[in-house]
């Protein structure tokens, strides 16, 4: 499966799932000034970083 095949089947369901961690007060803020600058939510960057480490790993999961 493509990179571009594999975003798609990651990103294209339903989102029911909620991810919850802890971060330190820099670490969101440094985050928030990323996602400000690029004009995204928070949610959506960390999203986006999620699914970059899943590409760059793609060789775990074999998708169907």
């Amino acid at each position: 499966m493509g990179e571009q095949e594999l975003r798609k089947h990651v990103l294209g369901a339903k989102k029911t799932e909620r991810i919850i961690f802890a971060a330190t007060p820099e670490l969101k803020e440094a985050l928030e000034t990323i996602a400000q600058e690029k004009c995204v939510s928070l949610s959506a960057l960390i999203t986006s970083l999620a699914v970059d480490e899943v590409i760059a790993n793609k060789d775990l999961f074999q998708v169907d």
